[in-house]
């Protein structure tokens, strides 16, 4: 049953993709002869287009963290998985998608302003001033957990950490390579793909270990969001994140065929439904959607589509596979790792 289900869900956001995405392409007057500011405004610095595929990397990567991991399966586990599953795929296919398609859109018809500039034009100025600081909190925030987070597993597993300085240095290499000596996007991939999986096991072989540790990543990060947020965006973040998308698609790869190669000896685990109401959670409404919010529906992709990518937007038509289809893809993550939580394997 859960291999059906899969199959069902996949089809429902490649018809969304094709179907809908074209309906929206057309209300939001996206056409290939618009020039984006990755080109009127191009400094090689910020603004610089990118190939499609590079971008889309870029993007989904930048958007899919663990929220989309996590969310899903408490929700599922609370309220059951058809109301966590329903809500992925409505949301991203009608509401997140578009959301980000659009914020995406109206950036790059702004000169690749940020969400926050752009509601400016459209709002009082008191309001627009709330909506900076609001959004400025918001990102200290996700800045500090992240950070934490970081230190924590780079103390407990100085393998990690040795692995993340490799992977550094493979993306920085990885850009100069595409940017500067011109050598072809599919070469550099799986070359670099390669020596990334050798620098997860080199970094296990060879961990970095400081006494007083957390305090000196804590550091040494801090110092790297200041460089990552002044180089070049081609230089470091484009290539990091297009790089890191590889190991997301990896990981949805290897979880659908999972679930279809072994759909013969695997049943849901947890009920379809269990409660409108749970005593530590509340109520469905608004929880569920608030648990399952970065997997369907999230005000923080706007700032990653008017923050960078549409700064590197090569054509206007390639924002709805960037945009709209990174949020779908998303949607399969959420919807993947609900599947592998509440299934569980008998004997044959």
């Amino acid at each position: 049953m859960i291999a059906y289900i899969l199959i069902i869900s996949i089809l429902f956001f490649i018809s969304g993709y094709i179907f809908y995405g074209r309906y929206l392409e057309k209300k939001l007057d996206v056409s290939r002869g618009n020039k984006t500011p990755a080109h009127t405004m191009n400094d090689g610095i910020d603004y610089c287009p990118a190939n499609k595929f590079v971008l889309f990397g870029h993007h989904f990567s930048s958007i899919a963290g663990a929220g989309p991991i996590v969310g899903p399966i408490a929700a599922a586990l609370i309220f059951g998985w058809l109301p966590a599953l329903l809500w992925i795929l409505i949301g991203s296919v009608f509401i997140g998608g578009v959301h980000d398609f659009a914020s995406l859109v109206a950036s790059i018809k702004h000169k690749a302003k940020s969400i926050s500039e752009l509601a400016k034009e459209y709002i009082s100025g008191r309001a627009y001033k709330l909506f900076l600081a609001f959004t400025w909190l918001a990102l200290i925030y996700v800045l500090t957990v992240f950070i934490d987070l970081t230190v924590n597993t780079f103390t407990m597993n100085g393998g990690v950490a040795s692995s993340s300085v490799i992977y550094i240095f493979l993306a920085v290499a990885f850009g100069l390579c595409l940017y500067r000596l011109k050598i072809k996007l599919g070469v550099l991939t799986a070359a670099f793909v390669l020596m990334i999986f050798a620098g997860i096991f080199a970094g296990q072989k060879y961990p970095l270990v400081f006494v007083n540790g957390a305090t000196i990543w804590r550091a040494v990060l801090l110092a790297y969001c200041f460089v990552a947020s002044v180089l070049p965006v081609w230089m470091l973040l484009q290539p990091r994140d297009y790089l890191s998308s590889f190991l997301l698609y990896i990981s949805v790869i290897v979880g659908v065929s999972g679930i279809l190669m072994g759909s013969n000896t695997q049943t849901i685990e947890f009920p379809a439904f269990i409660a409108w109401h749970s005593e530590g959670a509340g109520g469905i409404f608004p929880m569920l959607f608030v648990m399952v919010a970065c997997g369907a529906v999230s005000g923080f992709h706007s700032l990653v589509a008017s923050g960078t990518t549409a700064k590197q937007l090569c054509y206007e038509t390639d924002a709805k596979p960037v945009a709209y289809g990174g949020m779908l893809l998303e949607g399969v993550v959420c919807g993947n790792s609900s599947f592998h939580r509440n299934a569980s394997h008998e004997e044959a």
